[in-house]
């Protein structure tokens, strides 16, 4: 893979924020953690967004210290780890704004839930190939469903951090200025919210 010098639209810095502060009540074991390929779920997404992102912030909560080990074994201090402390009645966006704040000095940036594991890099290389600094947020697509990450626009952080209604980052987005990456990666759509949806990226090679 290239060096992140030697491609498009090298002027451009670009983050990444990666929640993974949640109680993974569905999924009846603790989700960062589980095994994944030959590390773990939360090792699995953050490694994708490095490879295309200066900065890569990871919010956590539930079992904070354990993952926060984890990266800092693998990643060292590649990776900036922030609590949210509201992690057990918050919703993601909390976590998202939590992210963004510690986040300096970039164009825009990746949002990649800590349980999607199988987003392949070239999704990111894609969005970052089509970010000129004029659409607010680029979604990836598979077969014209959109996926994450969402590359969202650094013009956007600051009415993130303002909202505070409903609907979650959806409704913060909901009138952005929107282009679209079709990719072949199904991966896009993926998250592990149960033992089915585990068993199913274990077995379905994704």
């Amino acid at each position: 893979m290239e060096p992140l010098s030697e491609r498009k639209n090298v002027g451009f810095r670009i983050g990444a924020v990666i929640p993974a502060a949640g109680l993974s009540s569905r999924m009846g074991a603790f989700k960062p953690l589980l095994p994944c390929a030959e590390s773990t779920v939360i090792e699995s997404a953050v490694s994708a967004a490095l490879l295309y992102a200066d900065v890569v912030a990871v919010v956590l909560g539930y079992r904070a210290g354990e993952i926060q080990t984890v990266l800092s074994n693998r990643f060292d201090n590649r990776v900036k780890t922030v609590l949210n402390p509201y992690f057990r009645e918050s919703d993601m966006l909390r976590s998202v704004q939590i992210g963004v704040g510690v986040l300096r000095d970039c164009d825009g940036f990746f949002l990649l839930p800590g349980d999607m594991p199988a987003v392949k890099p070239v999704v990111f290389e894609r969005l970052i190939g089509a970010f000129d600094g004029e659409k607010e947020v680029i979604y990836p697509t598979y077969g014209g469903r959109k996926g994450h990450p969402p590359l969202v626009h650094a013009s956007l952080i600051a009415g993130i951090l303002r909202y505070h209604g409903g609907g979650g980052l959806k409704a913060v987005l909901k009138d952005c200025s929107v282009a679209t990456v079709e990719t072949e990666d199904i991966g896009i759509l993926k998250d592990l919210d149960t033992p089915e949806d585990y068993a199913e990226m274990i077995h379905g090679g994704l």
